[in-house]
């Protein structure tokens, strides 16, 4: 529901809806991705994990929501993306230093691997000096989840989201998150490992609530 006559449907409109939902009997709502990013529409290309895209509105709008919610009974998850960031993060842009200390928080190569297809599209882009994998667009780069730090960084994210109040996620592309080869890039041994994690982060999360 658009709140503000902007034409875009935002976090203060589905707060208003929540009667109207909690009288159809609904008891959770699953938003769209709806942090900071590049594409300002699907939200998949995420610069900033702790704020939400301006046209929804702002963490003061979405703590509201959240509390008016959960005074329905009605709890509210996430969509987070964990595969890829925006090409527009910043700490991508960080990372395109062979330099940087962030270089190894996204997939690196000095030269173009061959070999690879990923949905008829060579995934691998060239960038300021190097090339970098990106499984679904140019300007979805993905994080390199082989490295702890990387690993880290988003479970603090999704501890600040708890913190918050969220009730639980729904995580993108959970069967692209690591590669092994041009044939072994989907649905790999990694993937299943990574989730365990995050899964133990959040049982532990509701643990605390």
């Amino acid at each position: 529901f658009d709140s503000d006559g902007d034409g875009t449907g935002d976090l203060e409109g589905v707060t208003r809806k929540l009667d109207y939902l909690r009288a159809l009997g609904v008891s959770g709502i699953w938003l769209m991705p709806i942090m900071a990013s590049q594409d300002h529409d699907h939200g998949y290309a995420v610069t900033d994990y702790r704020a939400i895209e301006p046209a929804y509105g702002n963490l003061d709008s979405f703590d509201h929501l959240i509390a008016e919610a959960h005074a329905r009974g009605i709890a509210v998850i996430l969509d987070y993306v964990m595969n890829h960031s925006a090409a527009q993060n910043p700490l991508f842009q960080r990372s395109q230093s062979p330099t940087s200390p962030l270089r190894d928080w996204y997939v690196w190569q000095a030269s173009h691997p061959s070999g690879w297809t990923i949905y008829g599209n060579d995934p691998w882009h060239l960038g300021p000096d190097g090339w970098y994998f990106a499984g679904f667009w140019d300007q979805m780069p993905d994080w390199n989840l082989r490295n702890a730090q990387v690993i880290e960084y988003h479970h603090d994210n999704l501890r600040f989201w708890l913190n918050r109040g969220v009730d639980g996620f729904r995580f993108d592309a959970v069967a692209n998150l690591i590669e092994n080869g041009p044939q072994a890039w989907e649905d790999q041994p990694e993937d299943r490992a990574v989730m365990h994690d995050v899964r133990g982060l959040l049982e532990i999360g509701r643990a605390h609530v």
